[in-house]
């Protein structure tokens, strides 16, 4: 059972531990992390904006595990933060201020006052409302607050309704109906507001780019008509949302997709670019990305204990210590991840169907139905695969079962 293994069949996690010796006196489900892998998928995102300039803001609402964040911030990216927790959590981690973007639909007066005690890099402004409060905050401590307006291009990505977030329906983001109010704010506290530029995200898991390219574009031209009014904006923030396929092992089709992404980038902003050109082609003009998801996701596992194997006339369960509690994802999304065991299977033995559920007093706490594994016992353990994102960060002590521990290799 050596970690080869699931190396082969999960993630690419280091050879030099066996899981065998992790698992063998632990009762515990347990996040492990990749740092490696994940190092590599930054470098991989890098790369394909290379020629661009740019700034790369982890979305750490995705993963803020400590180690990570070190990695991330060794690498020269800043991140993305959508609460005053995650901002303490981006200090503690010793982030640059100057690398932190603050997201988010509801910052407390308290969030805007951390953020500009820092001072960060901007505060991506959802609501007229939002500006005002931040005017009235930054009046309060005599600085001028640094801002970008988060722009709703009303488009609606293929991708699950609640990771939508650039559709008119959506909570998040300000279509062109409310600039002339946001204009107004801008006038009347120059001292308080200074307008650095604009911003979108229209939702996560986003395997396909047109509704990205289409959001950017309609967005863009926001941004040049601002300029044209005497506006210097000088940041244009893309936002995040490049997802993985749950369904494969295969990371090929990520690494085109970032190729892709970045082609269609240099398209619209490189020096020839259409999208430049349109804003002057000012090299001053920095692009900012907020991914999570497409760095962290394939480099984390969920190690789980079958506690019971309960047969009926109907099913099969295999009901583990670990479910929906800590991992939200299928409950939430309805989203699958592949389940396999720490043993590898002999070509001989027996498979069965289960639907892999936990101990949370939920139907709904299911981590997968029909799920062919080899036939299973009392103590047995299960890997539920690619938990690097939006896994450990969404747990919570429902029941009062232990939280899961996480540990970095």
């Amino acid at each position: 059972m050596a970690f080869g293994y699931v190396a082969g069949k999960l993630a690419r996690l280091s050879p030099k531990f066996f899981l065998e010796d992790l698992v063998r006196t632990r009762h515990q489900p347990l996040y492990l992390y990749d740092l490696t892998g994940i190092q590599d998928r930054v470098r991989a995102f890098q790369a394909s904006l290379e020629d661009l300039n740019v700034s790369i803001h982890y979305a750490m609402k995705a993963n803020h595990q400590p180690k990570i964040l070190a990695a991330v911030r060794d690498l020269g990216c800043g991140v993305d933060v959508v609460s005053g927790g995650e901002l303490k959590a981006a200090q503690d981690a010793r982030i640059p201020a100057d690398r932190v973007v603050f997201s988010g639909v509801a910052k407390s007066a308290e969030d805007i006052r951390a953020a500009l005690r820092e001072p960060i890099l901007q505060i991506n402004v959802e609501s007229p409302a939002e500006l005002a409060r931040i005017a009235r905050v930054a009046q309060e401590l005599g600085c001028r607050a640094p801002v970008a307006f988060r722009m709703n291009p009303d488009v609606s990505p293929d991708t699950h309704p609640y990771i939508k977030t650039g559709f008119r329906e959506n909570k998040f983001g300000m279509d062109e109906s409310m600039l002339p109010e946001l204009l107004d704010l801008l006038r009347r506290h120059p001292k308080e507001l200074n307008l650095l530029g604009l911003t979108l995200h229209i939702g996560s898991q986003l395997r396909e780019l047109s509704a990205i390219m289409e959001a950017i574009d309609k967005t863009f031209k926001v941004f040049v008509e601002l300029r044209s009014q005497g506006f210097d904006l000088k940041t244009f923030d893309v936002g995040g949302g490049l997802g993985i396929d749950y369904h494969s092992a295969s990371f090929e089709e990520e690494l085109q997709l970032l190729k892709d992404y970045g082609q269609a980038l240099k398209q619209r902003f490189g020096q020839k670019g259409e999208l430049a050109r349109a804003a002057g082609a000012d090299p001053e003009i920095k692009l900012l990305f907020e991914p999570g998801r497409i760095l962290v996701a394939r480099f984390g596992l969920l190690l789980t204990q079958v506690e019971y194997i309960k047969r009926t006339p109907y099913k099969n369960f295999a009901i583990v210590n670990s479910g929906m509690h800590h991992l939200l994802r299928p409950a939430l999304y309805q989203a699958q991840h592949r389940i396999l065991p720490l043993v590898e299977p002999q070509e001989t033995q027996a498979r069965e169907l289960y639907d892999v559920v936990g101990p949370i007093c939920e139907s709904a706490d299911v981590l997968g139905f029909d799920r062919q594994l080899p036939a299973l016992k009392e103590g047995d353990w299960l890997a539920v695969a690619d938990c690097g994102a939006y896994g450990a960060v969404m747990a919570s002590h429902y029941n009062l079962h232990p939280w899961p521990e996480e540990m970095v290799l």
